[in-house]
């Protein structure tokens, strides 16, 4: 059975906290279908990177938690390409500042 076919509900735990909403963005993550990027997608122009990976983890934690506490949690974007190598785009940067209300 490919990863692609697992019908969502099968990996999905709602009393581990695991709700079907969760299992399917990080099943998508994990293996997508073709046209989308995802990390261990047959082909490398559609692996997504780690830093593209941790952008879409968080905003997976902060739609969970309806964006409390994420403000704190992710660090500003100077202090991230410090640390990983990775200096967002200005598109990255643009779309950080539509989720997060403007004052990411």
């Amino acid at each position: 059975e490919d990863w692609t076919d697992i019908d969502v509900t099968r990996i999905a735990d709602a009393a581990a906290g695991w709700p079907e909403p969760a299992a399917r963005a990080v099943k998508d993550l994990t293996k997508a279908g073709d046209g989308q990027k995802s990390l261990c997608h047959d082909s490398l122009r559609n692996r997504c990177t780690l830093p593209e990976a941790l952008l879409a983890l968080r905003a997976l934690l902060s739609s969970a938690q309806g964006g409390a506490g994420m403000e704190e949690a992710a660090p500003a974007p100077a202090d991230e390409a410090r640390s990983t190598g990775y200096e967002p785009s200005s598109l990255s940067l643009q779309v950080r500042g539509m989720r997060t209300g403007g004052d990411a």
